[in-house]
């Protein structure tokens, strides 16, 4: 008796120690739904955020078909950005992928591009955006190109960055949630 309260005990501390939120978009093309967007923030005891953002779509435009995966993760403690990865297949190849890591001092990334470091630890990045809105952010970490982007507000409800990679994203919110988003990208490159 005793040990099974004891479990009972364990599980339930064990439940009740993650508090996950979760959100999904599904993805729209000229009107046809061609995917799922999924994020999820899980909070856990010791003070660490862990964001998680996959999609898939597969669309076909014109004689171009794309079936693309994608997968971030970030993991914040207090706040503060520790590290994220990022990779992106697309028709069953890797596209691009991209680790980045806070060393105390310097954000070290290695990816698709090579290796790289910037001075500046991220404090908001892709994934946190759908948790907690833009509101006071003028620039943010974009994991997939592993770089900056800078932040504007259109107005009182809409923000836009342009990626690293010339892509547009555009942020619609309704009462401090996402409504939904645009990205603006190429269909052949």
């Amino acid at each position: 008796m005793k040990h099974t309260t004891l479990l009972a005990l364990f599980v339930l501390l064990h439940i009740a120690a993650r508090a996950a939120e979760t959100i999904t978009f599904d993805i729209f093309l000229f009107g046809d739904k061609v995917g799922k967007m999924t994020i999820t923030k899980t909070d856990h005891p010791d003070g660490t955020e862990h964001y998680m953002l996959e999609s898939h779509l597969r669309a076909k435009v014109l004689w171009i078909v794309r079936d693309n995966l994608s997968k971030t993760e970030v993991v914040y403690k207090n706040g503060k950005f520790l590290y994220s990865t990022q990779k992106e297949v697309e028709n069953g190849e890797v596209k691009r992928w991209n680790n980045a890591k806070w060393d105390g001092t310097k954000l070290q990334i290695e990816g698709y591009k090579g290796k790289k470091s910037f001075a500046e630890q991220p404090n908001y990045s892709v994934p946190v955006i759908y948790f907690k809105g833009l509101n006071n952010v003028n620039k943010l970490f974009f994991e997939a190109e592993a770089d900056y982007c800078k932040v504007e507000k259109v107005d009182n409800d809409t923000w836009e960055f342009k990626s690293p990679d010339g892509t547009k994203n555009v942020y619609h919110f309704e009462n401090g949630k996402i409504h939904h988003m645009e990205f603006h990208v190429s269909i052949a490159t």
